[in-house]
């Protein structure tokens, strides 16, 4: 860029390279993981424990609540942590394991779950700071663990520049800092990253209107 101080360039690289924002590896295929699932569509999820590495900066309580909360509005029950925990202990369950998986779609009735990994981090680079997070997103059937859709979502939130001048350092560093410094950045980043990945999800709630657009799935009235 026109301007730009090489030697600042060089320091914008190297404070970069020491705090990455973690990625991830595979990117999955969105959407229907198994079309052949859908003849019962879900009525009751579960959201089973998220996968959250602690670098990211956000708890694994805080994404399946906001899991459970977005997926309410498509399904007609949902367990979130706290009745999803609840419930297990009843049962004496424990859902990490397939065995009791199976046991809890047993007894409670709730036949599928959503799993949730997340990636991303915070990065500041002194004058530029971001906030990433993304997530992968399955729907599975809890009998034998088979995907039955999947997606991935991302957001961002993040402030700063380039410094051209020694004003427009100051000016992106303060920028920076000051997007740093926002609590509201993660639930802000969370919120995109799970309505991009719920994008494609379909609504639940009126079996007849989802059965009338899937020609494979039979309305509940005329199911034995």
């Amino acid at each position: 860029m026109p301007g730009l101080n090489p030697a600042a360039a060089t320091g914008l690289l190297v404070l970069a390279g020491c705090v990455p924002v973690a990625g991830p590896a595979v990117r999955p295929a969105t959407g229907w993981a198994d079309p052949d699932g859908w003849d019962d569509p879900p009525g009751c999820v579960v959201v089973l424990p998220a996968v959250v590495p602690p670098e990211i900066g956000l708890t694994a309580a805080r994404l399946e609540e906001a899991v459970a909360g977005r997926l309410s509005g498509r399904i007609d029950l949902v367990l979130g942590p706290g009745r999803r925990d609840a419930l297990s202990r009843r049962l004496g369950l424990d859902l990490g394991h397939p065995v009791d998986r199976r046991r809890f779609a047993a007894l409670s009735g709730c036949r599928h779950a959503a799993a949730t990994r997340a990636w991303g981090g915070r990065a500041w680079a002194v004058v530029w700071s971001e906030t990433r997070v993304g997530l992968d997103l399955a729907i599975l059937r809890l009998t034998d663990g088979r995907r039955l859709w999947q997606a991935r979502g991302e957001g961002r939130r993040g402030d700063g520049g380039v410094p051209v001048t020694p004003l427009s350092a100051a000016v992106a560093a303060g920028l920076a800092a000051r997007a740093a410094l926002d609590d509201t950045a993660m639930a802000s980043a969370l919120d995109d990253a799970l309505r991009s990945a719920l994008r494609g999800l379909p609504d639940f709630r009126d079996p007849q209107a989802f059965a009338s657009r899937n020609s494979r799935v039979r309305p509940l009235s005329s199911r034995k």
